[in-house]
């Protein structure tokens, strides 16, 4: 199975820690990699495009960048990167949105650990949603399966099993799946 590739967005001013986290972002795990100056073109950029993981390096020219990182957390994997003295006190307030802060005097194996865990908890999450999807399909399925079950019941005098055998004998019959034929089955009981 082919690895997913994770959207970064680089939040910095400083070309030289740009240019030291493009470093540890390779581009078969880590693409593409973006570029913003400032907050507002950071969140002007997450409307537009979906982004897996944000690094933030403080402070940015239009805010500090702790406030950016909580409203990014409820969308993406974040880290800031923060001066030494900052390190406590914005773990403090970052922790709670499961923002990882990370410290200016950074070593380069911390820093590769951070994204291999940063991609991970993204490559688990996208996982997680998938499954929400499918689980949300099949409820729904699962819903229309019982309410035309009741339709066949109460319009057609059938028992509860002679109701799941006719969904079952129509979906055959028309080489479809049963979620679409109790569609038909509701349309034609329900116009009547």
């Amino acid at each position: 199975m082919q690895e997913e590739c994770c959207c970064v967005m680089i939040v910095s001013t400083n070309n030289k820690v740009i240019d030291f986290i493009k470093t540890f972002l390779p581009q078969n795990k880590f693409y593409p990699v973006i570029v913003s100056a400032n907050a507002a073109e950071a969140r002007r950029t997450l409307r537009r495009t979906p982004i897996d993981i944000v690094i933030i390096d403080t402070p940015l020219p239009d805010e500090f960048g702790t406030k950016l990182a909580e409203d990014m957390s409820k969308e993406c994997a974040v880290a800031v990167i923060v001066k030494p003295e900052l390190v406590e006190r914005t773990v403090y307030k970052l922790e709670p949105h499961g923002v990882i802060t990370l410290s200016k005097m950074l070593q380069r194996s911390i820093f590769q650990q951070t994204l291999l865990i940063l991609a991970s908890s993204v490559s688990k999450m996208k996982k997680l949603w998938r499954d929400n999807s499918e689980l949300k399909l099949k409820l729904r399925d699962l819903k229309l399966i019982t309410y035309a079950k009741s339709l066949l019941i109460t319009e057609k005098g059938m028992t509860e099993d002679e109701a799941h055998r006719y969904i079952e004998k129509t979906a055959m019959d028309k080489g479809m799946k049963k979620s679409d034929a109790v569609k038909i089955i509701i349309d034609e009981l329900s116009n009547k």
